[in-house]
């Protein structure tokens, strides 16, 4: 396409700027000659009027608002070559063009419009058989680069090689976050050198608020429709991308659900870790609010802060379990996203050998003590301030299974009651009250019962977060340190 500079620049035209100068890189996509007094009508975006001035009001006042109205309807610029008896142009018409940048340019009554016409449609024509040209040529690099198996970045940059534009696909839904950038954009960012001024954005389609972002880099960004032809490309990649991390999701609950409930060894899925991009430091993460309240998880593995891996994530009632990168600042990053308070528990680091159950287990007793003393993050064994807390020796767990079992056991020994037993049960089965209630051959409600005595024993309220945990290590604890709870109580 022609810009208006380049129409003033051709000498057998004739023409010469009135206003609006600071436009005249605007592209000219057609041309029409119009005398009616309301030619925005008639016209499309990009068009280059030409009038004789027929249609012009007279006075100044109306000049001004028919300026007004012709800039608004998005035509590209005016040409005018004032016949016999048409009005003249007032200061008022062009002091609007000029102070909106809007291009009017005069010309000889003699300049017979229809070469003018000839000069920018030609033009046209040449510049939508360069755009299919490159479109061709956008399609094979982007074939070739998917065959080359590189990364999304990889892709981009082949097409800002292709467009000489920097690209970057942003996330306007989750303030603005890059997706992916091109190497120009990313040398242009490092530098301070990207021009926000003339950057040119468009929305990928079916992608909510994700844009294409395009930015001068050899080239300046003035072919709107070949943007949108990127779009449509970075739309399948995104949808592609997105069904497979679906299906990764599902089938990392899967594998999850096994190693919960230890029909699944860890050593097993080891290897899938790797190709799901966890091939360091891999813990056991559990997320959850104070007050249990619902965790915004469904959409969580596609967030632009875990591109690079597809964890094992699982929900369970209030709470989101996952195997994950040992990636403080990552875990905190997505606790952002699932709710507000939301925190994080995380295990020790897992090896081919450990047990991912008890691993959970320590994610949740981490994740207790978050909420208690505020924090965004809790490290299992790091806190450093209460040994007590987390066992870790002997007698840190005889410690820990006398002050949190003691009253229960001794309950038990005075009544012959089954205190202790249906808190194991219960936690067993993950909390289901009718299940628990049949294994252990009693009604719901006198389960019900004995687990509110729990609380009032113990202080510790099974049905909780905190208090499943803290019970649920007091028992595994004693379970594998073979110890014995009568003896543990005089």
């Amino acid at each position: 396409m022609i810009s208006v500079d380049q129409l003033a620049a051709i000498p057998s035209l004739g023409l010469q700027y009135l206003a609006g100068e600071s436009g005249g890189a605007r592209l000219v996509t057609w041309a029409h000659a119009c005398d009616l007094p309301d030619p925005w009508l008639w016209f499309e975006h990009g068009d280059l009027v030409m009038t004789t001035g027929g249609g012009l009001p007279g006075g100044d006042t109306e000049q001004s608002e028919w300026m007004a109205h012709l800039i608004d309807s998005q035509v590209s610029a005016l040409v005018i070559a004032r016949g016999p008896g048409t009005p003249d142009v007032t200061p008022a018409l062009l002091e609007v063009a000029e102070s909106r940048g809007f291009p009017v340019l005069s010309a000889s009554f003699d300049l017979q419009f229809v070469a003018l016409a000839r000069t920018v449609i030609e033009s046209a024509v040449e510049s939508e058989r360069q755009r299919l040209s490159t479109i061709t040529r956008l399609y094979d690099v982007y074939w070739q680069a998917l065959h080359a198996r590189g990364t999304f970045g990889d892709r981009i940059s082949a097409l800002e090689g292709t467009t000489g534009w920097a690209l970057e696909v942003r996330d306007h839904g989750a303030g603005g976050e890059v997706i992916v950038s091109g190497r120009l954009a990313l040398s242009q960012r490092s530098s301070h050198a990207d021009p926000v001024a003339d950057r040119v954005e468009i929305p990928i389609p079916g992608a909510g608020e994700v844009v294409l972002s395009a930015s001068p880099g050899r080239v300046p960004v003035n072919d709107r429709p070949l943007l949108q032809h990127l779009g449509g490309l970075i739309a399948l990649e995104l949808e592609h991308d997105a069904a497979q991390r679906d299906r990764l999701r599902a089938s990392g609950a899967d594998l999850l659900v096994g190693l919960l409930d230890e029909t699944i060894t860890f050593a097993a899925v080891w290897p899938e870790l790797r190709h799901r991009g966890m091939s360091n430091g891999v813990v056991v993460a559990c997320w959850s609010t104070p007050n249990a309240d619902p965790l915004h998880h469904e959409t969580i593995h596609r967030q632009v802060c875990l591109q690079q891996y597809a964890p094992l994530l699982l929900p369970r009632a209030a709470l989101l379990i996952g195997v994950v990168p040992r990636d403080l600042d990552l875990l905190a990053a997505i606790s952002a996203k699932l709710a507000p308070d939301c925190a994080v528990g995380v295990s020790s680091t897992l090896t081919a050998n450990s047990s991912v159950a008890e691993a959970a287990r320590q994610a949740q007793l981490a994740v207790a003590r978050a909420h208690e003393q505020d924090q965004t993050v809790n490290v299992y064994g790091e806190d450093i301030d209460d040994v007590g807390f987390l066992p870790r020796s002997m007698e840190d767990t005889r410690r820990l299974v006398r002050t949190t079992l003691g009253p229960l056991i001794a309950h038990d020994k005075s009544n012959e009651g089954e205190l202790v037993t249906s808190v194991r049960v219960f936690l067993r089965n993950d909390g289901a009250w009718q299940k628990s209630a049949d294994e252990l051959k009693i009604h719901r409600q006198t389960l019900v019962y004995r687990l509110r005595r729990v609380e009032q024993l113990t202080g510790l309220k099974p049905t909780s977060t905190e208090g499943s945990a803290m019970f649920w290590l007091a028992l595994s604890g004693a379970e594998r340190a073979k110890l014995d709870l009568d003896e543990l109580i005089d």
